[in-house]
């Protein structure tokens, strides 16, 4: 009875102004038969709101169900998160979404038996040291918020932490290299932050790595070769930072990669041609680096390769046919490069960015070349003594112009006071013209100016 009035309780706090009664909370229905209720010795074990639209804040009074191992609530609640929740003694998976405010609550720190952790929302402050005290935690998911400052050195501590989302917030300093204790990490996403600083070399050191996320910060230094040694690492992603200096080799050595992400950063040097080892990718973009030499042609053997982005480099040489083996490509972008020859025939002239590249296809008949323009012959000396006497000449205004040099002169004169007398004409005038016969001079004249 007593966690059935708790909810009821919290209904109608939980439902806010929404509109959408989709919490259909009654006593007139089995209390088991409540949405997103579960029940376990007769007492609420579970309570999962996710998805029910519900805009309302989070009632204090959760905290009373003594039993509760799983709390998970809508995307578009409101309001701060109550420290209440941290005598949830049970509670194994706390998941709060929507649009929360204020800071993360100290108190969740108590919560011992907690192994899922999500906050998202727009909470802000720093993240708490005392979440280090959550030993049991297996997934740590602050995404998505406004939070500030360092990431902890103290997150380090987790032993079995799996799950590390730290991203698309606002935290600044450095990665701190404790980061490399977290033995058990699968997961570490850190993009969409202002981080600066190097990568820690000990990174290396997360055996069980599988997805490395760091894009989107202010990252400096070289790429650690230390790296290579993330066995199980599926994807790297660094791309968005100002990372500087050569590709290390080394990351040719991860066989299960099947992302490389190293775009938009300040790389040198060449592609390694041990890239060519990673026989399960699919994606690989180096692209607006300053990245130089030659395309390698052992990219050739990444058969299950669908995009390759090698753009905005400083690439020489030519295309290697070795490219056409990728027969499940889908995107190859290859332009803004210093790449010479010809594209071969073997890439799939289907593939919509292959033109951008700006060379033709090697099967293609060589365009000639441009004729050198010709010189323009150089003007001859006019026997005229001006331009008006030469119009009058060679136009049709005066017939038999060679037996009439007086009417020739008479014509001369007209044209040479044409625009003196024209001034700034209301209509357009433009008609005494040696083009026009003379007799009709006079005539065009009188329809034409107004002064």
């Amino acid at each position: 009875m007593s966690d059935c009035a708790t909810l009821l309780s919290a209904k109608d706090t939980l439902v806010g102004d929404s509109l959408i009664l989709n919490l259909t909370w009654t006593t007139n229905l089995v209390i088991s038969d409540w949405p997103g209720v579960f029940i376990d010795n007769n007492r609420v074990s579970k309570l999962d709101l996710a998805g029910k639209r519900l805009n309302g804040e989070i009632p204090p009074e959760l905290a009373n169900f003594a039993n509760l191992q799983y709390l998970s609530l809508g995307d578009q609640l409101t309001g701060e998160i109550p420290m209440e929740l941290s005598n949830l003694a049970n509670l194994q998976h706390l998941s709060l979404g929507g649009q929360l405010t204020g800071k993360i609550p100290t108190e969740l720190s108590n919560l011992a038996n907690l192994t899922e952790l999500h906050l998202n929302g727009k909470l802000t402050g720093a993240i708490p040291t005392e979440l280090s005290n959550l030993t049991n935690l297996d997934v740590l998911d602050l995404s998505g918020n406004q939070l500030t400052g360092a990431i902890p050195p103290e997150l380090g501590n987790f032993a079995n932490l799996g799950d590390l989302n730290l991203a698309d917030n606002d935290l600044t300093g450095t990665i701190p290299p404790q980061l490399g204790n977290l033995a058990n990490l699968e997961w570490l996403r850190l993009s969409g932050n202002q981080l600066t600083g190097t990568i820690p070399p000990q990174l290396g050191n997360l055996a069980n790595l599988e997805w490395l996320h760091l894009s989107g910060n202010q990252l400096t230094g070289a790429i650690p070769p230390q790296l290579g040694n993330l066995a199980n690492l599926r994807g790297l992603v660094l791309d968005g930072n100002q990372l500087a200096g050569a590709i290390p080799p080394q990351l040719g050595n991860l066989a299960n990669l099947s992302a490389l992400v190293l775009s938009d950063n300040q790389l040198t040097g060449e592609i390694p041609p041990e890239l060519g080892n990673l026989s399960d990718l699919l994606w690989l973009s180096l692209s607006d680096n300053q990245l130089t030499g030659v395309i390698p042609p052992e990219l050739g053997n990444l058969s299950d390769l669908s995009e390759l982005n090698l753009q905005d480099s400083r690439l020489t040489g030519e295309i290697p046919s070795e490219l056409g083996n990728l027969s499940k490509f889908m995107s190859l972008y290859l332009h803004d490069n210093r790449l010479t020859g010809c594209i071969p025939t073997s890439l799939s002239r289907s593939l919509e960015e292959i033109r951008q590249i700006g060379l033709p296809f090697c099967d293609e008949p060589a365009t000639a070349p441009k004729p050198a323009p010709t010189a323009k012959p150089a003007p001859t000396a006019t026997p005229f003594p001006d331009r008006h006497t030469a119009q009058c000449f060679n136009g049709i205004a005066v017939p038999n112009p060679a037996n009439n040099p007086g009417l020739v002169s008479d014509c001369a004169t007209l044209l040479a006071a044409k625009d003196t007398l024209e001034g700034t004409p209301k209509l357009v005038s433009g008609c005494w013209h040696q083009r026009l016969g003379w007799h009709n001079y006079r005539q065009q004249s009188r329809v034409r100016i107004e002064f």
